[in-house]
């Protein structure tokens, strides 16, 4: 029987380090399974196990930033590695070369981004070849929002591409990742707007689902103490201190497991929480603040 029968197997490893090694494994990002995401991924699962369509199914996945995009498209890549059906992965912030949409693509491909590609030469038998015999069926683009809000040529260049990638040349599903203002681009373009459904990942309500992810994370921390979960205005802290933004939640528990080794407490309490600013900075943490424009953020179906 574990000495810490309240904190998960896989996290009883940390307790054979020093405080410090117990605090900076509180500070690891992990995956915590939630409803809303495994609904999305389960559609893009099926989505890439569709054949013979005109136009692979495709999705634009919408959140604030700091709504939890960066952690699921994590978990993709997790998967991904021992899927049948391969994606592969894009963020439009990554370049500093200043590279266009569709060159970070063909970088991705391992198709390099030469002059022949440059030029304008045709390398459709190549990227067709490459789908084929390594059965890539999706494409995952983050940061979406930054290839769509550019200049006019540029917009349309893109939207263009997104069209081709699913379209019967090459197959795709492709799965966009942005904040909400990226779907009143893709809504100027008919097309796009039939292919590209969109899906949202909501802010977290106090609720079922909520409490027991918060419970789930809190179980994984090497924290020597249980944390009272039957006390429901805990719970409705961290909610509201987050704003409901993943992001938010995440740093909250974690800053707050960090501050309770330091402190002795060895389990999150109300004091860690009402002084959870401060204590987030000394870890240099801060909370994510985002005011929406008028956007329509489409619902999780």
């Amino acid at each position: 029987m574990s000495k810490y029968p309240h904190v998960h197997a896989s996290a009883l490893q940390h307790f054979d380090k020093t405080d410090e090694g117990r605090l900076l494994a509180c500070a690891n990002d992990f995956w915590v399974h939630h409803p809303n995401a495994q609904k999305i991924i389960m559609r893009m699962q099926m989505a890439m196990k569709t054949r013979n369509k005109i136009n692979a199914p495709s999705m634009l996945i919408i959140a604030p930033p700091g709504g939890g995009k960066s952690a699921l498209i994590e978990k993709m890549k997790m998967d991904n590695q021992t899927s049948e059906n391969k994606m592969i992965f894009v963020t439009m912030h990554q370049s500093p070369n200043g590279y266009s949409l569709r060159d970070l693509i063909l970088s991705e491909m391992g198709l390099g981004v030469g002059r022949r590609a440059r030029q304008g030469d045709n390398i459709t038998p190549e990227m067709q070849y490459k789908i084929r015999t390594e059965n890539i069926r999706g494409i995952a683009l983050d940061e979406i929002h930054d290839a769509l809000m550019l200049t006019e040529v540029q917009q349309r260049i893109n939207l263009s591409l997104l069209k081709n990638l699913s379209g019967s040349t090459y197959g795709l599903s492709v799965f966009a990742f942005g904040i909400p203002e990226a779907a009143k681009v893709l809504r100027r373009d008919p097309q796009l707007e039939r292919r590209y459904p969109v899906v949202s990942l909501p802010s977290w309500k106090n609720g079922p689902e909520f409490r027991n992810f918060v419970a789930t994370y809190i179980h994984n921390l090497p924290l020597k103490k249980p944390t009272n979960f039957k006390d429901q205005m805990l719970v409705l802290k961290i909610e509201e201190k987050s704003g409901g933004l993943m992001d938010n939640v995440v740093k909250i528990i974690q800053a707050s497991a960090m501050a309770s080794i330091l402190d002795g407490s060895e389990h999150i309490n109300h004091r860690h929480l009402d002084n959870i600013e401060e204590i987030m900075a000394d870890f240099n943490y801060a909370l994510q603040v985002y005011e929406p424009e008028d956007a329509d953020e489409g619902n999780v179906a």
